[in-house]
């Protein structure tokens, strides 16, 4: 979700187990589930055990990286690999009316759009969409002996290896609950499950698709995207949200060949001068203040009282988060 997938700051959700979002309008809805939630985690055990994490081994075996990593990916084939691999898995799901369809458009890594409809009692509930990405980051360096990017080591409670967190888990989370959902007595609304393949590009392909679905996509009520962190295990965390990041591509032209820089020296101006002072107008480098108000958003106060609150139970002795950043040598957070 970071990208989503980009980090930010997650706030647990209330300890009543309500949350609230914004998405399109429509009408209040509530429903009383009667689920067996005794039956539902025995079943999510079990599914988890026998089904998900041997799928997610193998899923963490193909090196199915980002487009942007893989200019190649389509000839490679790793990445259909990946999408073939969680469609099977999907359509195997003992789930009502659960389809699962492949979108291809030409040049474009594919999408994955499975829906379920609405399930027992909840038959005018709001749609809900629920996103993930199946793309990896490239392998990188710094695994420790034993460990590395295209074989899963079990270690524990952890699965390691490329992938397995961010994000293969979203397909395989989203349907196991609804699984629980429709085999334990529950009831739930109309399901739409998008999985992108390019998301640790940017979600460069995601656009092009959304619109060749059209009227398709609907209006859901909530979007819940499937990428993102976690202070701790021990309760559902939900990420309100994420600072957002701009790519700028800057280029400052001096002269038009390389010269020695024992002549042209405090002679010809200083691209990096130059290249400073364009992003001097944009940022305040010694504070960090942005100066262009088109990049100035309001905080809503829920918000802040929501990252003040979480920043107070997290916190540590020294007042930092444990959610620890690798600071190098003396560096302290921003501000």
């Amino acid at each position: 979700m970071h990208g989503v997938g980009h980090g930010g700051h997650p706030s647990a959700a209330p300890r009543s187990g309500r949350t609230s979002a914004r998405g399109a309008r429509h009408r209040p809805y509530t429903l009383a589930v009667p689920l067996d939630l005794t039956a539902a985690a025995a079943l999510l055990d079990g599914v988890w055990t026998r089904d998900i994490e041997p799928t997610l081994a193998d899923y963490i075996r193909i090196p199915n990286v980002s487009p942007a990593f893989d200019a190649d990916w389509s000839t490679h084939g790793h990445m259909d690999r990946a999408v073939t691999l969680l469609a099977d898995w999907a359509r195997d799901r003992p789930i009502a009316g659960l389809t699962v369809t492949r979108r291809d458009l030409p040049g474009r890594t594919p999408v994955l759009e499975l829906r379920v409809p609405a399930f027992g009692d909840a038959a005018d509930a709001p749609e809900v969409l629920c996103y993930g990405h199946l793309d990896k980051q490239p392998p990188m360096d710094g695994w420790r002996d034993g460990l590395g990017p295209w074989e899963p080591v079990r270690e524990g409670d952890r699965l390691y290896g490329r992938g397995g967190a961010d994000d293969g888990y979203a397909l395989f989370a989203t349907l196991a609950a609804v699984e629980a959902v429709q085999a334990s007595g529950g009831s739930h609304g109309p399901l739409l499950v998008l999985i992108e393949a390019s998301e640790e590009s940017g979600s460069s392909d995601l656009p092009a698709h959304l619109e060749a679905m059209g009227d398709a996509l609907g209006r859901p009520a909530l979007v819940v995207c499937l990428d993102s962190g976690a202070i701790d295990y021990e309760r559902l965390w939900v990420t309100t949200s994420l600072r957002g990041i701009v790519i700028v591509h800057l280029r400052v032209d001096v002269l038009t060949e390389g010269v020695h820089s024992g002549s042209a020296g405090g002679v010809v101006p200083s691209s990096f001068r130059i290249a400073r002072q364009l992003l001097d107008r944009l940022e305040d480098a010694a504070t960090g203040d942005l100066r262009v108000d088109a990049l100035r958003v309001d905080i809503p106060d829920e918000r802040v009282t929501q990252a003040e609150a979480t920043a107070a139970e997290i916190a540590t002795g020294t007042g930092t988060s444990d959610v620890a950043f690798p600071y190098a040598g003396g560096t302290r957070p921003h501000g």
